[in-house]
């Protein structure tokens, strides 16, 4: 496959993804919204010129605008994509009781804590599926990429390696391999055994901690490729170990941000719009059930981020509601202005440093 061709096919899988992930999320602003009495002006997919717009008989207008990165529910009387501020200007006073601004505080955070809520339903029903219809998916334990500077490549460790065993210690799946490593003693050599183009051969390495942190790594990260085990489970076993798989997704990454926040971990694990356009591409190139499991991991860290107390996204309104339930009235216009651009501001940083963290890592990706 040419570079053209496999680009398209990354730009292709991204968007996929990044449009299902985002019609679930405002959907489940929009349903709430509606049943809350809300009137919903628009539904749109993407950003930029409208390409299509078909209005319903409630008078939500659908429509595909055209940069696909995302999506927005504008509600009577936004003043904007982002129901940053709102308004019930030049609205009729019948169906001023139609907008966001006139429901209870309860019913706006409902319909504002809807979005995360449903990508971790849509999540938890794709990995039900996953495990009832399939079976228990895993991530094989094939070396993706090799990070510089790290004790595998200073071993010797390639892409596309499996690693067979850890000091004689079977591993099934990556995570095998990373557990496997955490339990490592600090400076003690492992035996890894790596089957490269069908030969066996063994490999010995020393983990490496991080800089501020005695966590030790190998440096390498996870090809995507996935296999499957216990294909007989009943629905009630799928349902618990999707449960299981969400809570240990969000909890290794509020576990990962603290680490990151308190300065105990670097932050060039992180991956931006850049990263997840090469991880969709690799899912898609790794199948349908790594497509999907990959989908599910998707929506979740979207829901989560979401759930963040940062201005401007969904945690960041909740934040503010929490203030006004305190304080018992709303916070000045003012105020709100400031805590906005402070929001936008931390995006567009969080923004600029994972595109400086992803460019770097493509580039020596597509170069090699």
């Amino acid at each position: 496959m040419d570079t053209m061709t496999t680009t398209l096919l990354y730009l292709l899988a991204f968007v996929l993804v990044l449009s299902l992930v985002v019609i679930v999320h405002e959907g489940g602003h929009f349903v709430v919204a509606r049943l809350c009495g809300v009137k919903v002006t628009e539904f749109a997919m993407g950003f930029g010129k409208k390409l299509f717009s078909k209005t319903d008989k409630h008078g939500t207008a659908w429509q595909l605008r055209l940069i696909p990165l995302g999506g927005y529910v504008k509600m009577l009387g936004d003043e904007d994509a982002a129901s940053a501020k709102s308004s019930d200007k030049d609205i009729p006073e019948e169906d001023k009781d139609k907008t966001f601004m006139s429901k209870s505080l309860a019913q706006r955070a409902a319909i504002i804590f809807a979005g995360p809520a449903m990508n971790y339903v849509f999540a938890f029903i794709l990995l039900v599926g996953l495990f009832w219809g399939v079976g228990e998916v895993i991530v094989k334990p094939v070396v993706g990429s090799v990070m510089p500077d790290s004790a595998a490549e200073a071993a010797g460790l390639l892409p596309k390696d499996e690693i067979i065993s850890i000091n004689e210690m079977p591993v099934e799946s990556f995570s095998d391999i990373q557990r496997n490593v955490l339990l490592t003693n600090y400076g003690q050599e492992l035996t890894l055994k790596i089957k490269r183009n069908n030969e066996l051969i063994s490999v010995a390495l020393t983990p490496r901690t991080e800089e501020k942190t005695d966590r030790p790594l190998i440096g390498i990260t996870a090809s995507g490729e996935t296999v499957v085990i216990n294909e007989d489970l009943s629905f009630l076993s799928s349902c618990k170990k999707s449960a299981q798989a969400i809570y240990e997704t969000t909890r290794d990454t509020l576990i990962y941000l603290g680490q990151v926040l308190t300065g105990r971990r670097a932050p060039k694990d992180m991956r931006g719009p850049l990263g997840i356009a090469e991880a969709s591409g690799d899912a898609l190139l790794g199948g349908f059930i790594s497509l999907v499991a990959f989908v599910a991991q998707i929506s979740i860290a979207i829901g989560l981020m979401n759930l963040l107390p940062i201005p401007l996204l969904d945690g960041g309104h909740l934040f503010i509601y929490a203030i006004e339930a305190i304080r018992r009235k709303p916070l000045t216009e003012k105020m709100q202005t400031a805590i906005m651009w402070a929001g936008f501001s931390i995006l567009i940083t969080i923004f600029a440093y994972t595109m400086l963290l992803d460019i770097p890592r493509i580039i020596q990706r597509v170069v090699g």
